[in-house]
């Protein structure tokens, strides 16, 4: 477990890419971009901008790291009996910036995949099991 008080954007990233069945959405008005995320996914920080992707490849996301001011750990139920499992991040007006869903949770006979949840528990575990994290500067 590390210290959930000193919570980094690039800490979280780091984690987030040496994960399976990850998906990056963004949102803003009127489109959302869904990227998948590969086992070591290309990572860097210049300046103000996290770059999730390789620039030169299909895509790549720039986050300002600025921005990015507090981490949430969502679960919630779904219609179907399901839940989804996510990590949001917010800005300092609590919008949605980017939000990381774990895919492939659930076998067709609709039981959950243990291997799958247990990757969910063990960054939820690492940072605390706190649901919210403020996130602070490199």
């Amino acid at each position: 477990m590390i210290d959930s008080t000193m919570v980094t954007l690039e800490d979280l990233i780091k984690d987030i890419r040496s994960l399976e069945n990850i998906m990056l959405s963004i949102r803003s008005e009127g489109a959302v971009a869904e990227l998948r995320i590969d086992k070591d996914t290309p990572f860097r920080i210049n300046d103000q901008y996290a770059t999730i992707g390789d620039e030169k490849g299909q895509w790549h996301a720039h986050v300002n790291i600025h921005e990015a001011k507090e981490a949430r750990f969502v679960m919630e139920e779904k219609e179907n009996g399901r839940k989804s499992y996510s990590l949001r991040l917010f800005n300092s007006n609590n919008l949605l910036i980017l939000r990381v869903n774990f895919l492939k949770m659930y076998t067709p006979e609709n039981i959950v995949i243990q291997e799958r949840l247990s990757q969910y528990e063990k960054l939820f575990s690492k940072y605390g099991e706190r649901e919210t994290l403020r996130l602070v500067g490199r």
